[in-house]
């Protein structure tokens, strides 16, 4: 049956419905390693929970089925690398076309705080 190789994730409250096949394309991740005896499963509803950005999330789902990183401009480079590292992915595999927003967002998110903090 296609519904016993579809998983259902609820991320921050919105839930992404995507296939297990899907989520092993990129071994060694949060993601790959889904178990139902993880704490964050919920045989109730079948899903799992995650308390994360949901909009991060549509990017990081995306590059499990696309094989491409895109960044999403709505939010600080920092909070994308600190959702990047929760999932076990790296910021290294950024596409191309994003890589410089990327680099100009997190760097300013950088420069502005160590700035504050010598104030």
């Amino acid at each position: 049956m296609d519904g016993e190789n579809r998983i259902i994730l609820n991320v921050g409250g919105i839930r992404f419905e995507t296939y297990k096949a899907t989520l092993k394309k990129i071994p060694a991740t949060r993601l790959s390693r889904l178990t139902e005896a993880l704490a964050n499963y919920d045989p109730v509803l079948n899903e799992y929970f995650f308390d994360r950005h949901p909009g991060v999330f549509a990017q990081i789902l995306n590059y499990y089925r696309t094989g491409k990183l895109h960044y999403p401009t709505n939010v600080c480079g920092p909070l994308f690398e600190e959702e990047l590292e929760f999932w076990g992915l790296d910021s290294n595999q950024v596409e191309p076309c994003c890589w410089m927003t990327y680099t100009i967002h997190r760097d300013t998110q950088v420069s502005h705080g160590v700035n504050s903090s010598l104030k």
